[in-house]
């Protein structure tokens, strides 16, 4: 089918518009515009995941590069990375994929883990961008990475609701949760988030 029109899951439809309840931001969305992430679409009333399956970056890394510490120390996982991001940080290292418009090729879930096996990875690693905007991409293909023994690694800056967290983490096998610091100020002036 269209890839461009994926279903997201976490929304509900508020007259014409649509909340969409993945994130903490829960954007407000009207008809043809996307939330704050630029992932996320209300198309004729139904919130669609843009960038379901495109692939910005890819690397086999080694696990320490996540960085993990005692989490199969001296493997290789697969990387890759999407396009967006649910916050703005002035300081990004990343914004090239997380805040503009570059080349991805589609790589559907079942591609992915057969790289995986391909190139004897341990497993997945969801990163780059912030990979729990395309929620949806990541949980399907760490289902799939998950019925074949590989382990699903998160790198996320953590900001997601709880309903869509718990019903991805029975598949992830390790997270590293990057805090930009402990306090809401510097969230709100620095990240714009929370």
């Amino acid at each position: 089918g269209d890839i461009l029109m994926r279903e997201a899951q976490f929304y509900k439809k508020e007259g014409e518009d649509i909340r969409c309840q993945l994130c903490p931001h829960t954007c407000s969305i009207v008809e043809g515009n996307t939330g704050i992430c630029r992932q996320r679409r209300n198309k004729d009333g139904i919130l669609v995941v843009e960038g379901y399956g495109n692939i910005s970056s890819m690397a086999l890394d080694p696990i320490e590069k996540k960085p993990l510490y005692h989490f199969y120390p001296g493997t290789n996982i697969l990387s890759i990375g999407g396009l967006g991001c649910n916050l703005n940080c002035k300081f990004c290292q990343n914004w090239q994929i997380a805040h503009e418009d570059r080349a991805t090729r589609y790589m559907a879930p079942e591609q992915i883990v057969d790289k995986a096996i391909e190139l004897n990875s341990i497993g997945i690693a969801y990163t780059y961008n912030e990979p729990l905007i395309g929620y949806e991409y990541v949980y399907d293909t760490a289902r799939l990475a998950r019925e074949q023994g590989l382990k699903n690694v998160l790198v996320t800056n953590g900001f997601i609701n709880r309903e869509p967290l718990e019903k991805l983490l029975p598949y992830i096998d390790a997270m590293n949760i990057d805090v930009k610091a402990f306090n809401d100020d510097f969230y709100k002036n620095i990240c714009a988030g929370s």
